[in-house]
C-alpha cells in the first residue's frame, strides 16, 4: 500500500473522530495535523521493521485507540477549552473598549460621549458573531488565497478613490508602509492604509514566529492574511450602515482591533499567558516574592 493510501486511511480515522469535537474549526484543524503526524510517525517505524502494510496501518489505528474513546477523552476537556475562549474574547473585548474610550482624546481630542462605550459593544457583537461563525471557519489555505485577492483588490480601489488619480506603484508603495504617526492615525483613526499593512505585516511576522510543528508556516500565514482582510472588509460594510461618522469611525476602528489581537493572540498562547499568571500568583501567595 502506498504512503498516499496509508494517509488516506488514517484521515478516514481521524474525520471519524474530530467530526463529533465540540471545537471550532481551527482547533479541530490543528488535532487532525498533529493526529496525522503521530500516526504517520508510528506507521513508518513499523514499516522499518518490515512490518507488512495493512498489518501496519491497523497496528497504527489500533494503538492509537476506538473512535469513540478518544471522542470522550477530547470531549471532557471541553469545558476548560470554552472557558479559555471566553476569557480570551473579553480580553480583545476590554482592549477594545479600553482603546474606543482613550482613543478618540488621544487622536483628535475629542471629550468623552456615551456612544465610546455604545458604539463598540455593538461592532464587538457582530465582529465576533461574524468571526467566529463564518470567518473563521475558512481554514483552507488556497480558498484564503482566493478570497483574499477581490478583497485586496477592493482596498486598492479605495486609495484610487482617495487620490482621485489612477493607482501607480509609486503611489502603492507609498500606502503600505510607514513609520509616521501622522499618516498611521488621521481622521479615521487607526484605519488608514499605511495602519492597515503594519499590522499586517505584525500578524504575519506573529505567524513566521509561532511555534506550531503541525501547520506549515505559509499555510498559516495565507489563512491569517484572509482572516484579517476580511474582517476589514467586514469593517467598512459594517461602517456604512451606522448613524453617524463618528460611529462609524469607532465601529471600524473597533472591528479593526479586533481582527489584529485575533490573530496576534492564539488559544495556546493565551493559556500560556494564563498559566504563567496563575504561577505567578501563587508564588506570591507563597511569599516567594
Amino acid at each position: 500500500m502506498s504512503k498516499q493510501v496509508s494517509i488516506r486511511e488514517f484521515d478516514i480515522y481521524i474525520k471519524n473522530i474530530t467530526k463529533e469535537l465540540q471545537l471550532d474549526e481551527i482547533e479541530k484543524k490543528e488535532l487532525e495535523e498533529e493526529w496525522r503526524q503521530h500516526l504517520y510517525d508510528h506507521y513508518h517505524s513499523l514499516r522499518l521493521e518490515n512490518v507488512d502494510e495493512k498489518e501496519a496501518i491497523q497496528a497504527v489505528i489500533d494503538q492509537f485507540g476506538p473512535v469513540e474513546m478518544l471522542q470522550k477523552e477530547v470531549n471532557e476537556t471541553y469545558p476548560s477549552s470554552m472557558k479559555n475562549h471566553v476569557f480570551k474574547e473579553v480580553l480583545i473585548g476590554m482592549i477594545c473598549i479600553i482603546a474606543s474610550v482613550i482613543g478618540p482624546g488621544l487622536l483628535i481630542g475629542a471629550y468623552f460621549q456615551p456612544y465610546f462605550i455604545f458604539a463598540p459593544i455593538q461592532a464587538l457583537v457582530a465582529a465576533y458573531v461574524i468571526y467566529r461563525f463564518i470567518i473563521k471557519k475558512q481554514t483552507y489555505w488556497l480558498f484564503s488565497i482566493i478570497g483574499f485577492i477581490p478583497i485586496y483588490i477592493i482596498f486598492l480601489q479605495f486609495i484610487a478613490q482617495m487620490y482621485g488619480t489612477p493607482l501607480t506603484l509609486e503611489l502603492y508603495l507609498s500606502e503600505i508602509f510607514s513609520l509616521d504617526w501622522n499618516r498611521l492615525a488621521g481622521l479615521n483613526g487607526l484605519f488608514e492604509f499605511p495602519t492597515l499593512h503594519m499590522f499586517w505585516y505584525i500578524i504575519l511576522l506573529t505567524q513566521l514566529c509561532r511555534n506550531n510543528s503541525y501547520l506549515s508556516v505559509w499555510k498559516r500565514m495565507c489563512n491569517a492574511t484572509f482572516h484579517y482582510w476580511a474582517m476589514l472588509f467586514i469593517a467598512l460594510v459594517f461602517a456604512r450602515f451606522q448613524s453617524s461618522a463618528e460611529w462609524s469611525v469607532i465601529s471600524m476602528n473597533v472591528i479593526l482591533l479586533y481582527a489584529f489581537l485575533q490573530q496576534l493572540i492564539s488559544s495556546q498562547q493565551f493559556m500560556q499567558w494564563k498559566d504563567a499568571i496563575n504561577r505567578w500568583v501563587a508564588k506570591i501567595g507563597e511569599g516567594e516574592y
